[in-house]
């Protein structure tokens, strides 16, 4: 019996990805399929990482289980030779749960957006180590060295696509959920406590911002947890990394009347046309 191809399209917001995981998990708990995954910066990493596995509570665990205080030094190499962070210690990060996985070991499609700095492009990723693909689509300009892939250098795919819901669509979804993390805006509380880490999310934050609202309309449903609150220093106490993840399965299981109707809407849809071309054949 047919079944319609569900795409997810996973937005960056960089700690508000955890989000991406309570969504994920609602999605498995309701047996809603999925067939096809892309991602942006935060997104590609949660992404990429389900993708591979298909184990949702295994990733939860990995990110649950960490001691971020220790973990966030893996992502302070101070280099100022291209960005202030050079990123060799996040590959390290994911190749420990990755391995040195390709992207052909995924159990689902995959791909991860980044842009082409020597083209000015954007890049859909599908091929080599998984690791170094979501390292390029996380390198947030100035804060992150770019990442040479094939003799090319590529930074964050946010700065052209912050949604990627046309690349889901290319990979062969027949229905596209997109999940947008930066819908809601938070004002800076404190100017005088701004560190770069914090900059550099508000920044990038508000350029996706405004790529996704044009990027979404393509999508077939948009999910939009509510994680304007959460950020760098959420990842140092495991409570408050659960309340990211909790945040974005509340906003799953407040669209899964929605799914389920676009599934149910797919499948008529698609027995009528089916119907009309039998039909045809009998005149």
């Amino acid at each position: 019996m047919f079944r319609p191809k569900i795409g997810l399209a996973l937005g960056g917001g960089g700690p508000k990805g955890l989000a991406h995981i309570g969504v994920i998990k609602i999605l498995e708990e309701n047996n809603i399929p999925i067939d096809f995954i892309a991602g942006t910066s935060a997104g590609a990493m949660v992404g990429g990482m389900y993708a591979y596995t298909k184990n949702i509570s295994s990733l939860e665990q990995h990110f649950l289980g960490k001691n971020w205080i220790q973990m966030l030094s893996y992502f302070a190499d101070p280099s100022f030779k291209g960005g202030f962070i050079q990123g060799n210690r996040m590959e390290e990060f994911l190749q420990e749960y990755l391995q040195s996985a390709t992207f052909e070991k995924t159990k689902i499609p995959f791909r991860a957006t980044a842009v082409d700095l020597q083209t000015g492009k954007l890049n859909e990723l599908h091929e080599g180590l998984l690791s170094t693909a979501i390292r390029a689509s996380c390198a947030i300009p100035m804060l992150f060295r770019p990442v040479e892939i094939n003799n090319h250098l590529f930074v964050d795919g946010g700065l052209l696509s912050s949604v990627p819901v046309q690349t889901v669509k290319k990979m062969g979804a027949d229905i596209v959920i997109a999940v947008q993390l930066n819908r809601y805006y938070e004002p800076i509380q404190d100017l005088k406590t701004l560190n770069i880490l914090e900059v550099g999310e508000y920044t990038l934050n508000l350029v996706e911002r405004h790529i996704a609202e044009s990027e979404i309309t393509q999508a077939d449903l948009v999910i939009h947890p509510k994680v304007a609150r959460v950020h760098w220093n959420n990842f140092i106490q495991q409570e408050k990394r659960e309340s990211g993840i909790l945040l974005g399965e509340e906003a799953a299981n407040s669209s899964l009347a929605q799914i389920k109707m676009k599934v149910a809407e797919n499948n008529i849809s698609r027995t009528v046309r089916n119907w009309v071309k039998r039909i045809k054949k009998l005149f």
